[in-house]
């Protein structure tokens, strides 16, 4: 692979089927790609933003009518706003403030098992969790990079819900120690 292929983060179908939004995809440093999956004659190219949420290619609206390509150039306008207005956001909360918004959502999360449960802010925060007999996993925050990792051992007779608290307590513990480190 090329040099200027490997920096390419937009894909050069979007830039064909979507040249209004390239130059605000480049400034936020998105990552857009088409999917392999769909790439057949006859149907709608499906494009996703950092791999793991789709722009395009939804065959029907909420309302039951057909998507069209107006419809995912709105949808892809929203998206890119919203990662914009929290970008905005988020450059205003301290670090700790930042991790507290990944771990009120990941506190939501349902586990089940072999799962991989993920939260992602749109300012590009996010958290993992490995949901297999140990939980494993951790919260990166983006421009800082890893503040906490963690794993919570299984428990006989402990249901999912409450390894779960135990996991987000131990990954809250691990970014109160970094933090003191830091200092």
């Amino acid at each position: 692979m090329t040099k200027a292929k490997k920096e390419n983060k937009i894909c050069r179908s979007f830039r064909q089927d979507f040249p209004e939004f390239v130059e605000r995809a480049e400034a936020l440093g998105v990552r857009i790609h088409l999917s392999k999956a769909r790439r057949r004659p006859g149907h709608d190219r499906v494009f996703w933003l950092d791999g793991y949420r789709q722009l395009t290619g939804y065959t029907l609206r909420a309302d039951g009518m057909p998507f069209t390509l107006m419809d995912a150039a709105n949808n892809i306008d929203k998206i890119l706003t919203q990662i914009e207005d929290d970008r905005a956001v988020a450059a205003e909360l301290s670090i700790p403030e930042r991790f507290a918004r990944v771990m009120e959502e990941f506190r939501k999360i349902v586990p089940l098992y072999q799962m991989i449960g993920e939260v992602r802010i749109p300012n590009g925060d996010m958290g993992h969790c490995f949901f297999m007999a140990n939980y494993d996993g951790g919260v990166r925050l983006e421009g800082v990079g890893d503040v906490a990792k963690t794993k919570a051992e299984w428990r006989q007779g402990e249901t999912d819900a409450a390894q779960l608290g135990r996991f987000c307590d131990a990954l809250e513990a691990d970014f109160a120690r970094r933090q003191e480190e830091a200092e």
